[in-house]
């Protein structure tokens, strides 16, 4: 008896993914690459993922930070069947512009909207479920086209557009270029000045011990190879992005050499970001 439970256990683990993928591919053959008019509200984070929307019956909740109203157009990109929904995933077709903040500008940029379906089957399990039992729920929520052209005798769309851009939107650009130039040579030039300021304290802390001078010399001359970069890799660093391990003899020397590094640092830093100076935006 335990022998054909066993074997019954092991035909139901082989045959329920071969099922699920099964019905998957049917429902991927009618509904990949469709248009479709979505009957609900979207929710959508509008960035290179796809935004959980919860189906229930034909009600739909999510949590994305852009909301968007019943009758969106969409296309579908693929259908994936799980053991107690099956998940729709839609690319809207129009963008949105999402508004942020830098520094004292308000900007906008064009993003695209993805949302994934999460359709419940009312608990009941896709195994036991047909195309025509799956299909049934989706039509609560979509309208179905086989090409765009179809959509536009449809009332049901909302006939949404990208929101245009704000009045006078280029001249805040060039601004918002102008301030950005600004904002880039005050760091530089905050950084060259404080270089100069952290090499000077060094400076005067340096021993007159002979095994402190020789650490002091390989320090600076290891710091000097090694410095390298972009401006902006610059910018970002601190005398340990570009540290060198070395065997050092005595604690003397290792202090030297310790000094020697840092001292290199910003009198390389300070040298180099001089030719990161932006020349004024036009």
């Amino acid at each position: 008896m335990r022998w054909s439970l066993s074997i019954f256990a092991l035909f139901l683990a082989m045959t329920l993914p071969l099922a699920h993928a099964d019905l998957e591919d049917r429902l991927n053959s009618r509904w990949r690459g469709a248009w479709v008019i979505v009957n609900g509200e979207l929710y959508s984070n509008c960035d290179s993922s796809y935004t959980d929307n919860r189906v229930s019956g034909d009600l739909i909740r999510g949590n994305g930070r852009v909301a968007l109203p019943t009758g969106e157009l969409a296309k579908v990109r693929r259908v994936d069947v799980k053991r107690r929904r099956v998940d729709i995933f839609l690319d809207l077709k129009e963008d949105v512009l999402i508004e942020y903040q830098e520094g004292p500008f308000t900007l906008y940029r064009e993003a695209a909207c993805r949302v994934e379906l999460l359709v419940d089957t009312a608990g009941r399990r896709t195994k036991n479920l047909g195309v025509d039992d799956i299909e049934a729920q989706f039509v609560l929520l979509l309208e179905r086209h086989a090409r765009l052209a179809d959509i536009e005798h449809s009332a049901n769309w909302n006939r949404r557009a990208r929101q245009a851009y704000p009045e006078n939107y280029e001249q805040t650009l060039a601004e918002y270029r102008i301030w950005q130039v600004e904002q880039h040579n005050y760091l530089v030039e905050e950084r060259i000045n404080d270089s100069i300021e952290q090499a000077s304290q060094l400076l005067v802390n340096v021993s007159r011990h002979s095994d402190f001078g020789v650490g002091l010399g390989y320090g600076l001359v290891a710091m000097k190879e090694n410095i390298a970069g972009d401006c902006n890799r610059l910018l970002a660093s601190n005398p340990g992005t570009y540290e060198k391990s070395y065997d050092t003899p005595n604690p003397t020397w290792a202090s030297g050499y310790e000094t020697g590094q840092h001292l290199g640092y910003y009198i390389e830093l300070a040298r180099r970001l001089h030719s990161c100076f932006k020349p004024p935006a036009n």
